[in-house]
């Protein structure tokens, strides 16, 4: 959003700075206050805010977060984070707390407010640039946009003080001090703001996702769906395929006509097996006779197919004999 905003130069509306400031708060009051791990996100930074078009705004990125379950020994000079969205005491190798976060969340705020930079240490060394991390000299957001009233203005200096003893003791405090601001000068804040941001400087990847989508909809998905073979369709929620009785009897029937390859006429019949075990002819019903809808499978198919068939067959077996007709009963002599 920064960027685009940036390239377009359009300037974020006050609403949708706060509101993303506010959700984010909420977000870090839940974070730190999650059972008893003391969790500390230590990398609030823009590229870790996401904005849906749909004013949904999510906090990702918890690689550095710190907990209790997680106490790593910081070995001396290494920082972890982002120098340009460090909490002094992070500068400084001290360990972070939910206090850090509320600093590093005032700095973002900040640069939505102004459309500036809040520290400006890309053309500095970096022992310079860490320097002025360590030691900031925080100024008003009214300095650089001079429509922003006193009120917000006290609360950004707040979050921002370098003593974190002097700043919002949670992120809590700085959401409800964020919601009252906002309540008397912004009353417009809400996700609908953010919608309306979102869909002005991102119309044309809008636009291109939902042509996207309507392509692979329309004509990817059902020329796929024609180009390939249509499986039996199942026919309940475990996906079990069911074929009719009917054709499996028919199917059977037709077997028994037929003398099977190899036979003689007049020779028995070998005994069907109902074992449930497959036959050497994959697909077949128990004397030979193709099944209606199965496809043979060659002799790698796994086991569970194999079973699928056998199990077909002897439903085909079931089916042919309740259609055998019945002899009528032969009546006793009086």
């Amino acid at each position: 959003m920064w960027n685009r905003c940036v390239r377009r130069r359009q300037r974020i509306p006050i609403e949708v700075a706060l509101h993303v400031a506010r959700e984010v708060a909420r977000v870090l009051a839940y974070v730190h206050g999650y059972g008893d791990l003391k969790l500390v996100h230590r990398d609030i930074a823009p590229p870790n805010i996401l904005l849906g078009y749909n004013g949904d705004v999510k906090l990702t990125d918890f690689g550095l977060a710190r907990s209790a379950l997680k106490e790593e020994k910081t070995q001396p000079g290494v920082v972890f984070g982002r120098a340009a969205y460090l909490a002094p005491e992070q500068a400084r190798g001290e360990v972070a707390d939910g206090r850090t976060d509320v600093y590093t969340l005032a700095v973002v705020l900040w640069e939505l407010l102004t459309g500036h930079q809040y520290l400006p240490i890309s053309g500095l060394d970096p022992s310079a640039g860490l320097a002025l991390v360590r030691h900031p000299k925080p100024t008003p957001p009214s300095t650089r946009a001079p429509w922003i009233v006193p009120e917000l203005d006290k609360v950004v200096m707040r979050a921002l003080a370098p003593d974190r003893a002097q700043r919002y003791q949670s992120a809590e405090e700085f959401r409800l001090a964020l919601s009252d601001v906002i309540s008397q000068t912004a009353p417009r804040t809400d996700p609908a703001r953010v919608v309306e941001l979102m869909h002005t400087i991102f119309e044309e990847s809008i636009d291109k996702e939902r042509a996207e989508r309507e392509h692979l909809l329309k004509e990817v998905i059902p020329a796929f769906r024609a180009s390939s073979p249509t499986p039996p369709a199942p026919d309940d929620a475990d996906g079990r395929v069911t074929l009719p009785l009917e054709s499996l009897a028919s199917a059977e029937r037709s077997g028994r006509t037929s003398t099977p390859s190899g036979q003689a006429p007049g020779q028995a019949r070998p005994r069907r097996n109902t074992g449930g075990h497959a036959h050497e002819a994959k697909g077949k019903a128990g004397n030979g006779a193709q099944l209606p809808g199965v496809t043979p499978s060659p002799a790698t198919a796994d086991g569970r197919r194999a079973r699928r068939e056998a199990a077909m067959r002897v439903l085909a077996e079931l089916a042919a004999e309740d259609a055998e007709p019945t002899p009528a009963p032969v009546q006793a002599r009086k």
